[in-house]
C-alpha cells in the first residue's frame, strides 16, 4: 500500500518519546524509545504513521537542524513555549513543561498512545495522552525515582509516576528494576520486556589495529563507576581505552582525560557506532552497582554481543542473564585482571560471534507493544 497523506494527529500511533524529535534526529534514534519509534513507524508507514509528539521546548532554546533525519512513517509534533525554564534548576523544566503540550485533536480521541515520559499524565485536559478514550502503553526506561539526575525534582516524578500509573492502560518495564518501580505503585500486571537490539545492523569484523582495545559506548556520567575505572585503566598502560559519548557530568572529564592509555571520542551519531565496535577488541560496561543504579536494562550489551565482541560488565541487575553468551560479569575491581588474562598471550581479543536471541530483537519488542496498543481492533499488517 502506498504511503497515505499525512495530516496533523492522523497518525495510527500517538507516541510520546522521553525528550522529543529534535534529540531522536541528532543523535540517531538510539535509545529504547527511539528504537520503538522505528519499528512503529515501519509498521504503520501505509496506515496513517506515528505521531511523534515532543516535549515542549522554550522559544529562546536553539532551534532544530534543518537538514535531521526522520524515522519513515513518522510525523513530528513539535511545541514551541514562551515559558522559561528555572535558572537555578534545569531539570524543573520537565514539570514546566508539562502544560504546554498540545491539545490532541479529537480526530485522535481513540487513536492509542505509547508514553515514556511520565510527565505527560499531568498534561492539561485534552493534552495528555492518558483518556478514558484510548489505550495507553506507559513504556518504563530508568527508574527516575532512582535516577540521580531527577534528585532535585523527586516529589514531582512521585506525583507523575502516581498520576501515569494510575491511568495507563498497560504498563511495560525494560527491566526487573522499573518493573519492581511499576509494583510499587499497585501495578502488579506489569509485563517485562528488556531491551535488545538491531542484530542486523552490527557486524562481527574485527579492523582493530595498535593496542588492545577495550571499548565504551554511552552516556559518560554517575552511572557509571568512576573511581573503578581509573583504577582498572592505571592497572593496564599497555590497553588502550576508547569513550565515545557524551560526558554528562564535568567531574568525569578531567580524570579520564589525565590518563594515557584513554581516548574521549565526545558523542558518537548512533549510524557511526556499528563501524566503531568493529575498532574494538573488548565491549566494556563499568557501571556502578546498588547505589548507582537506576533500575533500567543496558542496550550496549545486547549490541556488543551482536558484533561478537566478548563483552565484560559489572553485575548490574539483568547484566548476564538475558540469554547472551559471551558476556563476563564481574565486580568492577576485578576487570583489570579480566582484561590481563585475555591479553596475556596476544593483542588481539578474538571475536566470539553469538546470535541475538528471538525475542531480544527491537522488532520482536515492537510486536510486543503493538500487540498491546491495537490489539485485535485495528486491522495493520505487519
Amino acid at each position: 500500500m502506498s504511503q497515505q497523506q499525512h495530516t496533523p494527529w492522523s497518525g495510527a500511533v500517538l507516541a510520546y518519546p522521553m525528550h522529543g524529535q529534535r534529540k531522536l534526529s541528532d543523535e540517531g534514534y538510539r535509545t529504547r524509545d527511539g528504537h520503538v519509534i522505528e519499528w512503529l513507524g515501519r509498521s504503520f508507514g501505509s496506515h496513517g504513521g506515528v505521531d511523534v509528539v515532543s516535549r515542549p521546548e522554550p522559544a529562546i532554546a536553539r532551534r532544530p537542524r534543518s537538514d535531521r533525519s526522520l524515522a519513515p512513517g513518522t510525523h513530528p509534533h513539535e511545541t514551541r513555549t514562551l515559558r522559561f525554564p528555572n535558572p537555578f534548576s534545569r531539570r524543573h523544566w520537565w514539570v514546566t513543561a508539562t502544560a504546554a503540550y498540545p491539545r490532541i485533536a479529537h480526530i485522535a480521541d481513540a487513536t492509542p498512545a505509547i508514553v515514556w515520559n511520565p510527565f505527560t499524565a499531568l498534561a492539561p485536559a485534552g493534552a495528555t495522552p492518558f483518556a478514558d478514550s484510548r489505550v495507553t502503553v506507559l513504556d518504563l526506561l530508568d527508574d527516575w525515582s532512582k535516577h540521580y539526575a531527577f534528585a532535585p525534582i523527586a516529589a514531582h516524578v512521585e506525583r507523575a509516576y502516581a498520576a501515569a500509573f494510575e491511568r495507563a492502560t498497560h504498563v511495560t518495564a525494560n527491566a526487573e528494576g522499573t518493573a519492581e518501580l511499576a509494583r510499587r505503585f499497585g501495578r502488579d500486571d506489569v509485563i517485562l520486556v528488556p531491551n535488545g537490539c538491531d542484530p542486523e545492523r552490527f557486524s562481527p569484523n574485527h579492523t582493530a589495529t595498535g593496542p588492545t582495545t577495550v571499548g565504551y559506548v554511552g552516556k559518560i556520567g554517575r552511572r557509571l563507576d568512576l573511581p573503578g575505572i581509573v583504577a582498572t585503566i592505571t592497572a593496564l598502560p599497555h590497553v588502550r581505552f576508547v569513550f565515545a559519548g557524551p560526558i554528562l557530568d564535568a567531574e568525569y572529564r578531567a580524570p579520564l582525560a589525565a590518563l594515557g592509555n584513554v581516548e574521549l571520542l565526545g558523542d558518537v551519531h548512533y549510524a557511526d557506532v556499528p563501524e566503531l565496535l568493529e575498532g574494538f577488541d573488548v565491549g566494556w560496561v563499568p557501571h556502578r552497582v546498588g547505589a548507582g543504579e537506576v533500575g533500567g536494562d543496558i542496550i550496549k550489551t545486547y549490541e556488543y554481543r551482536a558484533a561478537g565482541l566478548p563483552t565484560l560488565t559489572t553485575p548490574v541487575a539483568g547484566a548476564g542473564t538475558r540469554g547472551i553468551g559471551g558476556v563476563t560479569t564481574t565486580r568492577i575491581h576485578e576487570h583489570a585482571e579480566v582484561i590481563g588474562d585475555w591479553t596475556r598471550s596476544a593483542t588481539r581479543v578474538p571475536r566470539t560471534p553469538t546470535t541475538i536471541p528471538v525475542g531480544a530483537t527491537w522488532r520482536d519488542k515492537t510486536d510486543l507493544i503493538t500487540d498491546l496498543l491495537v490489539g485485535s481492533s485495528v486491522g495493520v499488517s505487519r
